[in-house]
C-alpha cells in the first residue's frame, strides 16, 4: 500500500490526497485549507505556518500529490539525465524527510498513548482492587444479615408457638373460670331460703300507705308492756339511753324483736357482695 503524505501543520495533520503547497524551507507540505489560512493565496512574502521562516514566491509552490499520467510524460520532458536525476534525488530526500518526520511524529503520539494506557491501566487496577474489597466486605455484611435473619425467624417462629400456647392456656382459663362462675352461683341460689326475699321487705305500720303515692311511711310504734311484766329475754337491738336491756313483754313482741335469719347472716353478705361484683 503506497503511504501518503499528511499536512505538517500541527493542528490539522490532514492526509493530502489532491493538490499540497510545498515549500523549500524545511521541505514542509501544506494543505490547501491551512495555506489558505496563513495567507498563501496573497502577495508575497508569506510566513511557514510550521517553522515560521519568511518565504518568497519562488519557494513556494504548488504541487500535484497524484499527477495524472499526462502530467509524468510531460514533466521532466526536454531535461537531461543529470537534471532529472538532480531532480529525482531532491525529491527523494523530500519525501525521506517528510516520511521521518511522521514516523517520529507517531514514535512520539504511540508514546503518549502508551503512557495514557498505562495511567489507565493503573486506575483500572486501583478501581478494580477497591471494587473486589467493596464485593468482599458486601458478600461479608450480607451473610451476617442473612444468619442474622435466620436467628430472627427462629425466634420469631418460637414467640409464635409461645403465643398459640399462651392463647390456648388463656381461653382454657377463662373457659374454667366461666363454669365455675356459674356452678357457684348456682348453688348460693340453691342456698337462699325462701324468707330471704321476705325478710328484706320493709317493715311498715299498721294503715301506713306507700311512699311512692306521695306519702311516707309511718314508723312502728313502741309497744307499751306494763311495768310489772318483765321477761329475761335480752333485748335484739342496741339499749337506748333510759331503757334497760331487757324490756317488759309478751310472746309477740319477743317474736317481733327475734331476728329472721340471724343464723345465715354472713352467707346473705357474702351473697349480696357477690351480686355487687
Amino acid at each position: 500500500m503506497e503511504q501518503s503524505l499528511n499536512c505538517n501543520v500541527q493542528e490539522c495533520g490532514a492526509q493530502l490526497t489532491g493538490q499540497a503547497v510545498v515549500t523549500v524551507c524545511r521541505s514542509h507540505a501544506i494543505c490547501l485549507r491551512c495555506a489558505d489560512s496563513h495567507g498563501f493565496a496573497g502577495q508575497p512574502p508569506y510566513a511557514c505556518p510550521v517553522c515560521r521562516q519568511p518565504l518568497s514566491s519562488s519557494q513556494v509552490c504548488e504541487q500535484l500529490v497524484r499527477p495524472s499520467e499526462e502530467w509524468k510524460s510531460v514533466a521532466l520532458s526536454g531535461l537531461s539525465p543529470t537534471v532529472v536525476m538532480e531532480c529525482a534525488g531532491r525529491a527523494l530526500c523530500f519525501w525521506s524527510y517528510q516520511m521521518t518526520n511522521q514516523i517520529s511524529y507517531q514514535v512520539r503520539k504511540n508514546s503518549k498513548l502508551n503512557d495514557y494506557c498505562s495511567e489507565l491501566q493503573g486506575e483500572i487496577e486501583n478501581i478494580w482492587g477497591q471494587a473486589n474489597q467493596r464485593i468482599a466486605t458486601l458478600t461479608t455484611k450480607l451473610r451476617d444479615m442473612e444468619r442474622e435473619d435466620h436467628t430472627l425467624r427462629r425466634k420469631y417462629e418460637d414467640l409464635r408457638l409461645t403465643l398459640e400456647n399462651r392463647t390456648r392456656e388463656l381461653s382454657q382459663s377463662q373457659e374454667l373460670y366461666t363454669k365455675l362462675k356459674q356452678r357457684v352461683l348456682l348453688s348460693q341460689n340453691q342456698e337462699i331460703p325462701p324468707s330471704v326475699s321476705r325478710s328484706r321487705t320493709p317493715i311498715r305500720a299498721p294503715g301506713a300507705v306507700d311512699g311512692g303515692q306521695g306519702q311516707t311511711t309511718s314508723q312502728l310504734p313502741r309497744p307499751v308492756i306494763p311495768v310489772g311484766a318483765r321477761t329475761g329475754v335480752s333485748n335484739y337491738f342496741p339499749a337506748s339511753p333510759g331503757y334497760s336491756k331487757t324490756q317488759p313483754g309478751s310472746t309477740a313482741l319477743v317474736e317481733w324483736n327475734k331476728p329472721a335469719f340471724s343464723q345465715r347472716r354472713a352467707s346473705y353478705s357474702a351473697l349480696n357482695s357477690e351480686a355487687v361484683r
